[in-house]
């Protein structure tokens, strides 16, 4: 955590990234009374007053997570040229002010943090140094990247091993911040790795991501990580399941024109029933390894999931909205590849009213 202290009152802050699903936890020491805080962000703005007699922690998660709200969530996810700064981190500025018990102001504290729309579990670090992707070719695919400055991304790509040499890309990243760049398709490549140099250092840091490249059909889709960056993978389907199901039940008109002496009540023609369609579709990530298995876990618990349509006549992808049905997973801990296996809620299709 960060420290600053200003007339005897010291501020605890985390550091950047602020993953707004974990504690984001501010911690006041010192003689005061209460704690007033303003977070700022987007033209959004929040104040509240905490009493803290001591000092004490205070948890504003449920603020910052607020910010995010508006955000497109791929709606429009447009990349200018090969990259794109991310919707699912902003810039929050905090301000935290201790107070006597007659309102004066002991000390201000102003506190610039970095905000992702994610969360890491007990013991997880967050943008580990090494992550292994799977690419589809012909498939649309970005890389999420966290930098904690300005740096510069370097792919380089090879065939077979790096002596054979390949394409070297560079893509500057103008700030710390959270982004997705985009991995061009240089035909035959098979493997790509990406490293992130600073930009006031000739020196590179290690390499964080592999990507070995395959080529199939199947259906595809995105999701948005705990870690708030966008994931993909192409699965193999099964047999799908339709489910038709009846909205309004059934109900009789009181409808006198219908009655006839001769040949009785003939209600059913005031009948009226609306049927809707859930399909249920199977898919399968065959033999996949451990630490792939973890990484598609993410998608049964995401709440942004979209189904690949294809390119429209502008060459753009197209997505849609789609469910994973809840349900337990598991992994066995003795195979090294196993299947990850779940299923798909496809949007409800409205078949008829009568």
């Amino acid at each position: 955590m960060a420290t600053q202290t200003i007339n005897g009152i010291t501020l605890f802050s985390p550091n950047d990234p602020c993953l707004v699903f974990n504690p984001c936890l501010f911690r006041l020491t010192g003689t005061m009374s209460r704690t007033r805080v303003s977070i700022t962000s987007g033209g959004r703005h929040y104040e509240t007053t905490y009493q803290t007699p001591s000092g004490g922690y205070l948890d504003l998660r449920q603020y910052l997570q607020t910010f995010f709200d508006g955000s497109n969530f791929g709606q429009d996810f447009e990349l200018i040229g090969d990259l794109q700064a991310s919707d699912l981190g902003k810039q929050v500025t905090i301000t935290l002010e201790a107070l006597d018990s007659d309102g004066t102001v002991i000390s201000t504290f102003n506190k610039s943090i970095y905000c992702v729309w994610g969360g890491v579990a007990v013991g997880e670090r967050y943008n580990e140094a090494t992550r292994h992707l799977t690419w589809f070719r012909n498939y649309p695919f970005t890389v999420g990247l966290y930098a904690s400055a300005a740096k510069t991304v370097e792919y380089s790509s090879y065939i077979v091993s790096p002596q054979d040499g390949g394409l070297v890309r560079h893509v500057v990243l103008p700030s710390a911040g959270l982004y997705n760049v985009n991995i061009n398709d240089d035909g035959d490549v098979t493997q790509r790795f990406i490293t992130l140099i600073d930009a006031a250092s000739p020196y590179k840091e290690h390499a964080i991501i592999k990507i070995d490249r395959e080529h199939d059909e199947g259906i595809y889709l995105r999701w948005v990580n705990r870690h708030g960056m966008w994931d993909y993978h192409l699965f193999k389907a099964g047999d799908d399941t339709r489910n038709a199901a009846s909205r309004f039940g059934m109900w009789y008109r009181n409808n006198l024109a219908k009655f006839y002496q001769e040949d009785g009540w003939q209600g059913d023609a005031g009948r009226r029933q609306s049927f809707t369609r859930n399909d249920v579709l199977p898919l399968c990530a065959p033999l996949v390894d451990d630490e792939t298995f973890e990484r598609l876990q993410d998608i049964t618990t995401s709440p942004v999931i979209d189904m690949f349509l294809g390119y429209d006549q502008h060459d753009e992808p197209t997505w849609t909205a789609v469910t994973v049905e809840a349900g337990s997973y598991t992994k066995d801990a003795k195979k090294p590849e196993q299947d990850f296996i779940f299923n798909l809620l496809l949007p409800e299709i409205p078949v008829q009213t009568l």
